[in-house]
């Protein structure tokens, strides 16, 4: 798979402890301190901006689109016998 050039750079100021720590998990994860930023930061802004998703419809998707928020719940047995058992961090 082809990466991406990288030709910005993002300067940030960290206390030492930071940086220690920084160091010592891209250590242990076997990445460089930047590829290690690089995907805790990526990872950390694609689960912000998946939390604010936009979406748009069309007036015949919305209406198809509340119609089935309007429809009422199918019963479903199996479900709900399955939520009320004991869940396998209950048993002992």
């Amino acid at each position: 798979m082809a990466t991406a050039r990288k030709e910005r750079r993002i300067n940030v100021r960290a206390s030492e402890s930071d940086v220690e720590a920084i160091r010592r998990a891209s250590a242990l994860s076997g990445v460089s301190v930047s590829a290690f930023i690089m995907m805790s930061a990526t990872e950390r802004a694609e689960r912000t901006l998946a939390d604010v998703k936009h979406f748009e419809l069309s007036p015949k998707q919305w209406q198809v689109f509340t119609a089935a928020l309007d429809r009422p719940a199918r019963k479903l047995p199996r479900l709900r016998r399955l939520l009320q058992e004991p869940s396998v961090l209950d048993r002992q």
